[in-house]
C-alpha cells in the first residue's frame, strides 16, 4: 500500500512538472509573437481608428478624435522603480463608442489615500499604441471595487461596459508619452523576454526526467532487482 502511495505521489509530481515545462513554453512562444508585433509596427504610420478593420494587432499606432469621460479606473500591482502604484484607463468617448486609453503610471502613496487624477473636458485628439489585456496577478477575490475610484486587478472589458453602459473596443491603447494628459510612461521592453520562459520550461522538465529516474529505482527496488 505504501508503495503503490509512492508510485501515485510521483506520478502525480511528474505530470505537474511536465506540464509546467509545456506552459513555459506557451509561454515563451507568446512573448515571441509579442516581439514580433512590436517589430513590425515600430516603424508604422498613425492610423485613424475608424479606418481599423477588425481587431488590429498589438502595437498598431493608431490615433482618435473624441474627449475622456468618467469614471476613471486604476489598474492596481504596477511596479516602477520598486514602489507599487497604478496604470491610470481612462474611458475615451469617439462618437458613440469607448476606447480605453492608459493614460500611464501613478504612485499609490498609500492605500488611505488614492492619487488624484484629472479628467481633462474638452474635444481633442490623441495618439497610442493598440494592446490587449493581459491576465495580470490577483491579490483579492474581486476584481473590480464596487465604488469610485474604481481599482481592477485586471482589466475586464465587459466589467467595464456594464458601469460605463456603453459599447468598449476589445483593445486599449498606451497614450504617448508626449500627451500633455499622460501620466509616467514605462517603456515596453519586448527584446529577449522570450529566452527566461525557455530557460524556466527546462528546468520544470529535468525535474521531470529526475522525477521519471527516482520512479524507477522506486520501481526496481520494489522487484527485487536492485
Amino acid at each position: 500500500m505504501i508503495n503503490i502511495f509512492k508510485n501515485l505521489s510521483l506520478i502525480i509530481l511528474i505530470g505537474i512538472c511536465f506540464y509546467l515545462g509545456l506552459w513555459q513554453l506557451d509561454r515563451a512562444e507568446e512573448k515571441l509573437a509579442i516581439q514580433s508585433d512590436f517589430e513590425s509596427q515600430i516603424e508604422t504610420n498613425y492610423i485613424d481608428i475608424h479606418s481599423l478593420i477588425n481587431n488590429p494587432i498589438r502595437y498598431t499606432k493608431i490615433y482618435a478624435k473624441g474627449s475622456f469621460i468618467e469614471p476613471y479606473f486604476l489598474l492596481d500591482n504596477i511596479v516602477y522603480k520598486r514602489k507599487a502604484g497604478y496604470y491610470v484607463i481612462s474611458p475615451f468617448l469617439v462618437g458613440s463608442k469607448i476606447l480605453l486609453v492608459n493614460r500611464g503610471w501613478v504612485d499609490n502613496y498609500s492605500r488611505l489615500k488614492y492619487p488624484s487624477i484629472n479628467t481633462p473636458k474638452t474635444s481633442m485628439s490623441i495618439n497610442g499604441y493598440v494592446k490587449y489585456p493581459m491576465k495580470l496577478l490577483e491579490l483579492t477575490s474581486e476584481n473590480i471595487t464596487l465604488q469610485e475610484p474604481y481599482i481592477i486587478q485586471n482589466i475586464n472589458i465587459n466589467q467595464i461596459s456594464d458601469i460605463i453602459k456603453k459599447e468598449i473596443y476589445p483593445f486599449i491603447i498606451n497614450l504617448n508619452e508626449t500627451n500633455e494628459h499622460s501620466y509616467q510612461h514605462i517603456a515596453d521592453k519586448n527584446e529577449n523576454k522570450h529566452l527566461k520562459h525557455y530557460m524556466y520550461a527546462g528546468q520544470w522538465f529535468l525535474f521531470t526526467i529526475i522525477g521519471m529516474f527516482f520512479l524507477i529505482i522506486l520501481n526496481r527496488k520494489k522487484n527485487g532487482k536492485s
